[in-house]
């Protein structure tokens, strides 16, 4: 019985040759050959390495053909154990130590079609297996004559894998002598395995892979892709949140007029005007910053946002003296929801401390607990009274409260606090995030001026159909502002990859158009019928206003991926543009429609100012696209 040892090198030092040769001449095996194939210089896979010395071995007229990595120690190995195995298998491996752990052959995953190293020591000694490491396997010479040679279509990883699964097919045993023990120390980069494993797997998968196995794998790689996770996970408290207020506003409908529902409205989006001043950007900085910079950041950044909120309190107040003026109900209604920007600056520090601790979800919770309690609080004093003030009296204790407890909680790790005016610690902090507040601004602007106008130019009542109607589209609005957060940093990594960026956009567009689309659709076809369940008489009028305005949310979802790849270019100031435009346009038509068609002009209105907003950042992004990769291509 002839045996061939077929060692495939690539840069193998002279010592390590020379350690291999000893180790096999230990063996005390007469009959024998060993092969040196070298790969070193060539563009030569592990499996072609191993053909070419099967080629030689089979001329030679070998009968058992054993193939390994240069990267083995066999010295535990005697000629005896290393065939004894041939009795039970026609291919066959030991047991391997890599990396402290000792594996026992591998197994194929009926789903996945992967294989994978098995821990598990077996009761027997010899045992069947999927397939046996080719860092050492043994193959006889039968085997090769019927099935042929390993496939060079893998580069390396996968070619035992392969071999074993046709050998198996062919009616042969796979397996393993667990009693014999050797070590593979898989020497090169880990980043460059990785690729090539990954590689190697998928072209087995495709190979062997059947219908469902492929279904499975599409399923499964949808539900764990990165950005899907994120998109679906990452704002999982904004959710709840958003779902309480959505709950909250049905119940609002149902006890509120139309124009008291106005009321309600104009109350908020007064408070939100300015609210995004009230931040300043500060959020961000303090995530970052604060996990290096401590203590002494937090304390700048904390007297920063109470000194800010300060001022956008008494701002808001001024703006709805003038903006309201001769409407007293809703001037105290304001007044007492102003404090709202207060619990925002202390819920926001609060977030912003436990960020620097990976404690995330402590703030989460809170909200969560917070919205629940109040939207609770809020239909139960809808239930006992009926009226717009119990509302705006449950809003005024709550978030004071939610103010003072939020303040405790930072005060416990905070210590001791008292307020400063640190100008110059401020400065660097206002600096770098002042465009991001006049984007919240614009933004806002943008979004709020058809309530105003409408509340100007034809009343209350008309502002509370057309907020009714707009408030079910805005309640996915989450699916915009969660894709912004999932997508912007993987942007953010990409953007030195031209290749890479651009499919990335390309990706995020087709989803994102077809979730909107089919959103759309669906909620215009099917509303009519759903949500006169819902409605009073009153409100009736709001289904029509949601059938326009849901035609807005696919060209939102896709104005956010030109609106990120803009950040990510460093063009926010482009962004800034384009909102400043459309609250002009806004205005403009909104001024000269309400009054002849109403709050159909304002929903209308919105649909148009999108798509002119699709176009000029498909226009502003094109032009930056070629500026910023002229260089690179």
């Amino acid at each position: 019985m002839k045996i061939a040892f077929i060692i495939v090198l690539f840069k193998t030092p002279r010592k390590e040759i020379e350690r291999l040769r000893k180790e096999i001449n230990g063996f005390g095996i007469e009959n024998k050959r060993i092969y040196l194939i070298d790969n070193t210089g060539t563009k030569k896979g592990y499996a072609a390495g191993v053909n070419e010395g099967i080629r030689i071995g089979i001329k030679d007229n070998a009968d058992i053909f054993v193939i390994m990595n240069p990267d083995v120690s066999i010295s535990n190995l005697t000629g005896s154990n290393l065939v004894a195995a041939g009795g039970q298998f026609d291919i066959w491996g030991f047991a391997m130590k890599q990396q402290g752990t000792i594996y026992y052959g591998g197994t194929i995953d009926p789903w996945k079609m992967s294989g994978g190293l098995i821990e598990t020591k077996p009761k027997e000694r010899f045992s069947e297996v999927d397939f046996a490491s080719g860092s050492l396997m043994v193959i006889k010479r039968k085997v090769i004559k019927k099935i042929g040679y390993f496939d060079e279509s893998y580069f390396m990883y996968y070619e035992d894998v392969d071999y074993c699964l046709r050998a198996k097919k062919a009616g042969f045993k796979i397996g393993i002598d667990n009693k014999t023990l050797y070590e593979h120390f898989e020497s090169g980069g880990a980043q460059d395995r990785k690729q090539l494993l990954d590689k190697a797997r998928d072209i087995f998968f495709e190979r062997y892979s059947t219908i469902p196995q492929k279904i499975y794998k599409l399923l499964q790689r949808i539900l764990l892709s990165r950005f899907l996770v994120n998109f679906f996970s990452l704002n999982f408290s904004s959710l709840v949140i958003k779902l309480t207020h959505f709950v909250n506003f049905l119940f609002l409908i149902r006890f509120l007029n139309t124009a008291e529902y106005g009321i309600y409205t104009l109350v908020w989006a007064q408070i939100s005007l300015l609210s995004p001043l009230a931040d300043f950007g500060t959020t961000s900085y303090g995530v970052v910053h604060l996990p290096t910079e401590k203590e002494k950041v937090y304390r700048s950044l904390l007297n920063m946002r109470i000194f800010i909120s300060i001022i956008v309190f008494f701002l808001t107040i001024l703006f709805s003296l003038f903006l309201f003026k001769g409407s007293t109900k809703i001037f105290v209604y304001i007044l007492a929801t102003a404090t709202v920007i207060f619990t925002n600056m202390f819920s926001g520090s609060y977030f912003i401390l436990n960020a620097a601790k990976s404690s995330v979800y402590r703030p989460s919770r809170n909200a969560i607990i917070f919205n629940l309690l109040l939207v609770a609080a809020t239909i139960i004093s809808l239930f006992l009274t009926k009226r717009l003030m119990s509302v705006f009296l449950v809003i005024f204790i709550a978030y004071n409260a939610y103010s003072f407890i939020n303040f405790l909680f930072i005060k416990k790790e905070l210590g001791l606090f008292s307020f400063q005016f640190e100008w110059k610690n401020w400065l660097p902090i206002l600096k770098k995030s002042y465009i991001f507040v006049l984007i919240g601004f614009f933004a806002g602007l943008y979004f709020k001026l058809d309530v105003f106008l409408l509340k100007l130019l034809k009343g209350e009542s008309d502002v509370g159909i057309y907020s009714a109607g707009y408030k079910f589209f805005d309640s996915l609005l989450f699916l915009a502002s969660s894709y912004n957060v999932a997508s912007a940093p993987i942007l953010a990594r990409l953007v030195n990859n031209k290749d890479n960026f651009l499919k990335k956009i390309k990706k995020d567009l087709v989803f994102l158009m077809v979730l909107g689309i089919v959103s759309a659709i669906a909620i215009s076809l099917f509303s009519p019928y759903v949500l006169p369940y819902f409605l009073k008489k009153s409100y009736i009028s709001s289904i029509p206003i949601l059938q326009i305005v849901i035609f807005t949310l696919p060209l939102i979802l896709i104005n956010s991926v030109w609106i990120n790849v803009l950040y990510v270019l460093k063009k926010a100031w482009f962004v800034i543009f384009v909102f400043a435009f459309e609250s002009i346009l806004n205005f403009s038509l909104n001024w000269m429609l309400i009054p002849r068609y109403s709050y159909f002009a304002s929903a209308y209105i919105t649909v148009v100012s999108e798509i002119i907003n699709c176009f000029i950042l498909i226009v502003l992004v094109r032009y930056v696209w070629k500026k910023s990769f002229q260089h690179s291509s």
